[in-house]
């Protein structure tokens, strides 16, 4: 952290010289942080570039609030977004984009006391990459799931910087009048920087099965969905464990947030859409050896839906009833499960860990 290195030693300079100094120029502090890009692909990249592109010279006046997301905007492949690997590995349009928020994130904690930082959402044990030491420091941000990371300042007058190298993503927070600000073009400002620590990289997990479907729905059914989607992300198996999705996810009941919404056969059920869910994890798994179906009902002649196109793939489940979809898993070692919803899209994603 430089803070008021290079506003002093001008200082020390000035005094010398007998020339007056600003007093705004006296209260400027500097904040920085870095991270670093090491295997990053020419994708990843290129998303990072677009994010910080859009945060870098924003100006928050005293009392005024920062959005990610407002600023960033939609990561989105018309504005230049490609698929990427995101925080917990999972490919998707902008991954790489929260290594921009996190780098933030580390330089506005570095301010600490003078910006109120509203609550954020991380990757914790989901957490794959190796930008940041801790998961705790690994942001998520959702523009459409509206994750967001967001502050409000109480400093002096903020201007944000962000640029990057072919190392490093580099955040810099000058707070109070910028004469003597950093060049955003140095390609790696030294001696006083905050630097995020990199960890020794996990071993490499390999995605071994995946599937989608086009989700379409009413915010109801799209809210069960991601109910749903969110019990079952970062699920392990062991050799010789059974996934019960009824167990996973538990009753579909106003209790639990779940609301009354299109089933696959079109009736209005509470909990509706949840069977896509089923249905995604059917078709990443169905092909693969290493999963054995323990219990599998479909809706047959009566599904008349299209998140699928065939109804042999239309799971149902049904937790009072007890009809379930349900599978072990009988390869080497442990898998985890990662599903999730995302602009309409529902994903399922299992690696071998």
């Amino acid at each position: 952290m430089l803070k008021k290195a290079l506003a002093l030693a001008l200082l020390a300079c000035l005094l010398a010289t007998g020339t007056a100094l600003p007093p705004a120029a006296l209260a400027s502090e500097y904040y920085s942080a870095r991270t670093p890009l090491t295997g990053s692909s020419a994708a990843k990249l290129n998303n990072i570039s677009l994010a910080i592109d859009a945060i870098d010279g924003t100006v928050i006046p005293y009392g005024g609030d920062f959005s990610f997301n407002e600023t960033v905007g939609p990561r989105t492949a018309d504005r230049g977004y490609l698929t990427a690997p995101n925080g917990r590995g999972a490919m998707v349009t902008g991954g790489g984009v929260a290594q921009a928020a996190s780098t933030l994130y580390l330089a506005l904690m570095e301010v600490r006391g003078d910006v109120r930082i509203d609550p954020v959402r991380t990757y914790g044990s989901r957490f794959v990459d190796h930008y940041v030491n801790e998961s705790s420091q690994a942001i998520v941000t959702d523009y459409d799931a509206g994750i967001d990371l967001s502050f409000t300042n109480f400093a002096d007058e903020m201007t944000v910087e962000m640029w990057a190298n072919d190392s490093y993503v580099y955040c810099s927070i000058t707070v109070g009048s910028d004469d003597f600000g950093l060049d955003s073009g140095t390609a790696d400002p030294g001696e006083g920087w905050f630097v995020a620590p990199m960890q020794t990289a996990a071993p490499a997990r390999r995605l071994i099965a995946s599937a989608s479907l086009s989700c379409d729905g009413d915010e109801a059914l799209l809210n069960n969905v991601e109910l749903a989607a969110d019990s079952v992300t970062d699920t392990a198996l062991y050799n010789g464990d059974i996934f019960s999705f009824n167990d996973v996810v538990g009753p579909r009941t106003g209790t639990y947030g779940y609301e009354s919404a299109l089933n696959g056969r079109g009736v209005n059920v509470v909990g509706g859409g949840v069977a896509q869910v089923a249905s995604v994890l059917w078709l990443a798994i169905k092909d693969r050896a290493d999963f054995a179906i323990v219990e599998k009902n479909t809706y047959g002649k009566k599904y008349n839906q299209t998140y699928v196109s065939n109804s042999a793939d239309a799971i149902l489940t049904d937790y009072k009833s007890g009809r379930d979809f349900s599978f072990r898993y009988t390869g080497p070692g442990s898998v985890t499960i990662y599903t999730s919803l995302s602009g309409g899209r529902l994903s399922c994603e299992i690696y071998a860990n």
